[in-house]
């Protein structure tokens, strides 16, 4: 297999599916145990786009087979970007359905190790959160274009959970991380994968509902118009990545 460029993972069908809509040619699919990876063509450049499943370990499986299917008779190659994409719940004060949310750094919002002196949302043994490099997120900061559809871009901290977040539960992670803007189900699972590979990664979620009482709701109405802008932002960021010759983060630090 020759070496791709990315990797977009995203949870559902419904959140591929712009991606694969965007592609202009397509290789082949392949399963690997839950996850569906598409070879394609995007922005020019071979890519893989994988249905990963729903949940943490969906998208930590996703995403060390995608990296593993990638470097497969690639070695020496360094590891391709790597970005979660689809759908969230807004936290943000200014954060609205539409929306798009970057996340900057990333958190497991269920990691709880603190009685063994580990800090909320670190796993033991990993980093306390997944920052993103400076050359990366300098990149990623890129304008909702002229007549899309995306209204607003927000960067900053994205955490992820094993839980549909509603109400209740949003108003404990809103106290618990500051300056949080997102939640989805997968990020954070993504990025200590992401990690563990010294892959450079970025989360851009399209927000499907605002974690309120109806949230349920709003994200079944909401999930394809969200998945389609996080779409339209990630080939912006992809396409700034390689236009700055897609420069790669140093060496991930020993824990």
């Amino acid at each position: 297999m020759s070496p791709v460029d990315f990797i977009i993972i995203a949870a559902m069908d419904e959140e591929v599916a712009p991606f694969l809509a965007r592609a202009t040619s397509h290789g082949e699919t392949v399963q690997v145990g839950n996850a569906i990876h598409h070879r394609v063509t995007l922005a020019g450049r071979d890519a893989l786009v994988v249905r990963g499943g729903v949940g943490l370990v969906n998208a930590a499986c996703a995403a060390t087979s995608a990296l593993l299917l990638a470097h497969k008779n690639t070695a020496g190659a360094p590891a391709p970007l790597l970005i979660s994409a689809g759908t969230a719940g807004g936290l943000g004060e200014y954060v609205r359905v539409g929306d798009v949310v970057i996340a900057t750094d990333t958190i497991n919002a269920d990691a709880d190790a603190r009685a063994f002196g580990y800090l909320l949302g670190q796993v033991p043994g990993m980093p306390v959160s997944y920052p993103v490099p400076g050359a990366l997120r300098q990149l990623s900061a890129v304008q909702p274009s002229q007549g899309g559809l995306v209204q607003s871009i927000h960067q900053g901290l994205m955490v992820s959970s094993y839980t549909f977040v509603g109400h209740e539960r949003s108003v404990i992670i809103k106290e618990t991380f500051d300056g949080v803007l997102a939640t989805d189900m997968e990020s954070s699972a993504i990025a200590q994968t992401a990690y563990s590979f010294n892959a450079p990664f970025l989360a851009v979620r399209g927000v499907s509902d605002l974690c309120g009482p109806a949230s349920d709701a709003d994200f079944l109405v909401h999930v394809d118009d969200a998945a389609e802008r996080s779409a339209e932002v990630v080939m912006a960021v992809v396409q700034s990545w390689l236009g700055a010759g897609s420069p790669r983060p140093e060496a991930a630090p020993t824990t």
